[in-house]
C-alpha cells in the first residue's frame, strides 16, 4: 500500500493540539488572569486531563464504520464547537460551565489523537515512525501553539470572545481536513461485536507481552511528561512577566523551540533506540528545571526557562509518539484502540505530575515547582534505566548506517 508522506501529520497534530493546549496554556492563563492561584489551576489542570485518561474505553468507535480520516474530520467539528462555547463563558462567574464546555472538547477531540495514531500505525512503515512522530508533534505543540498565543493576547487584551471562537473554529477544522489526503484503504464491513472482541484480543495481547507491559510502565512513569509546559503560562506574576510577553514566550516562542525539537527526536528516532531517547529526554526536562530553579526570578529566567523547556518538550513528544508506534506494531483495524492505550497512560502520568508539581507553589513558590518535576525526572528515568537493563525490555536496537528494522511483533 502507498504510504502518505509523514509530513501530512502536521496537519492532524495541529487539530488536536489547539484543545490540548486549550488546557494547558489558555485555561491556565485566562484562569489566572481572572484572579486564580496555581494551586487551583492545578486542580482545573487535573479535572480536564480526566477524559484523557478514559480515552481507551471509548477509542474503538473510530474502528467501526467509516474510515478513521472522516472519523477525524467529524470529532474535529464536535470538538470545536464545545471549546468556542467555553470561550462564551464569564470568568471568573461562570468557571464551572466554562470548565464544563473545556471538558467536554477534550472528551470528544481526544478521539482526534485515536484516529491520527490509527492512521499512522496502519499506514507508515517502521523506519517512518519516528520522523511521522516529529511532524505530529510539531502540529500538536507548535500549531497548538500558535494558536495558544493568539488566544492569550486576546484574552490579555480582553477581545471579545466571538472574535476568540472563529479564531478555535478556524484552527481546528481548516487543518482537520489535511486527513482527507491520507491514502487510507476501505475497511472490511464488520460488526461492532466483532470489533470490540477482536480489539480486547489485541489489546490484551499487548499488555501480556514484554515489551507492551515496559512500554505502560515507561507511559505511567513521570519520565518525559514535559508538565510544567501545561502551567508555565499560570507562572508569569512571579516572574514579573506581562501578557505580551507571556504570550509570545508560551505561545510563539514556543512555536519554533518545539518544532526543532520535534525534528531533532523524529530524526533521532528512527536512528537510534527510542526507548533510550525518552529516557534520555528526561534528563534534559530535569536539566532546565534545575536551572530555573537556581536562577533569580526575573523575566529573563521566564524567557529563557520555558524557551529551554519547549525544545526538550518537543524531543519528548516526539520520542514518546515513536516508540509506542514500535511497540504497537504494524496494525490496522484495531489501531487506534491500541494507540489510545499508551497516550491515556501518559495523560494520566502528566496529569499526576503536573499535580505533584503544584502542590510545592504554597510553601516553596515556583522554585518548588520546578524542583518538583526535576526529581521525578530524574527518579523516573533512573529506576526505568535499571527495570529495562535487567529485562533487556529497550526494545530495537539500530545503527545509525542501517535502515530501521520492521515492527515490533506482539
Amino acid at each position: 500500500m502507498k504510504h502518505p508522506p509523514p509530513w501530512l501529520f502536521v496537519l492532524t497534530g495541529t487539530t488536536y493540539g489547539v484543545v490540548g493546549q486549550f488546557t494547558g496554556l489558555v485555561m491556565p492563563y485566562a484562569t489566572e488572569h481572572a484572579g486564580a492561584d496555581l494551586g487551583s489551576i492545578g486542580w482545573y489542570n487535573a479535572l480536564l486531563f480526566v477524559p484523557t485518561f478514559l480515552l481507551f474505553l471509548y477509542a474503538p468507535i473510530v474502528d467501526i464504520g467509516p474510515r478513521r480520516k472522516y472519523w477525524l474530520v467529524i470529532v474535529s467539528a464536535i470538538g470545536a464547537a464545545c471549546l468556542v462555547a467555553s470561550f462564551q463563558m464569564k470568568l471568573p462567574d461562570q468557571i464551572t460551565a466554562y470548565l464544563a464546555f473545556g471538558f467536554a472538547a477534550q472528551l470528544i477531540s481526544g478521539l482526534v489523537g485515536s484516529c491520527s495514531g490509527g492512521l499512522m500505525a496502519a499506514s507508515l512503515p517502521d523506519e517512518l515512525r519516528g520522523k511521522a512522530g516529529g511532524w505530529y508533534n510539531i502540529g500538536n505543540l507548535s500549531g497548538g501553539g500558535a494558536f495558544a498565543a493568539i488566544a492569550i493576547a486576546m484574552i490579555g487584551h480582553d477581545v471579545d470572545p466571538r472574535l476568540i471562537g472563529a479564531v478555535v473554529a478556524v484552527m481546528m477544522m481548516g487543518p482537520s481536513l489535511g486527513a482527507l489526503w491520507i491514502d487510507e484503504p476501505p475497511r472490511p464491513r464488520v460488526s461492532p461485536r466483532e470489533v470490540f472482541r477482536q480489539t480486547l484480543r489485541e489489546v490484551g495481547g499487548v499488555l501480556t507481552s514484554r515489551s507492551g507491559i515496559t512500554g505502560i510502565a515507561l507511559s505511567l512513569s513521570p519520565v518525559g511528561t514535559a508538565a510544567l509546559a501545561n502551567f508555565f503560562s499560570g507562572m508569569s506574576k512571579p516572574y514579573g512577566v506581562g501578557p505580551n510577553t507571556v504570550a509570545a514566550v508560551t505561545g510563539f516562542g514556543t512555536v519554533g523551540f518545539n518544532a526543532l525539537g520535534a525534528l531533532i527526536g523524529g530524526y533521532l528516532c528512527d536512528r537510534f533506540n527510542r526507548r533510550v531517547l525518552y529516557l534520555v529526554s528526561a534528563a534534559l526536562t530535569a536539566m532546565c528545571g534545575i536551572a530555573m530553579a537556581l536562577s533569580p526570578r526575573s523575566p529573563s529566567t521566564y524567557v529563557l526557562g520555558v524557551t529551554s523547556y519547549a525544545l526538550v518538550t518537543g524531543f519528548c513528544y516526539a520520542a514518546f509518539t515513536a516508540y509506542v508506534l514500535e511497540t504497537i506494531g504494524k496494525s490496522d483495524r484495531t489501531a487506534a484502540t491500541k494507540y489510545s492505550l499508551f497516550t491515556a497512560a501518559s495523560n494520566f502520568a502528566i496529569t499526576y505530575v503536573g499535580w505533584i508539581d503544584t502542590r510545592f507553589n504554597d510553601s516553596h513558590g515556583v522554585e518548588g515547582v520546578v524542583t518538583s518535576d526535576a526529581t521525578l525526572n530524574l527518579i523516573g528515568a533512573a529506576v526505568l534505566a535499571v527495570v529495562f537493563w535487567r529485562l533487556g525490555s529497550f526494545g530495537k536496537w539500530r545503527h545509525p548506517a542501517e535502515p530501521a528494522p520492521g515492527a515490533v511483533e506482539q
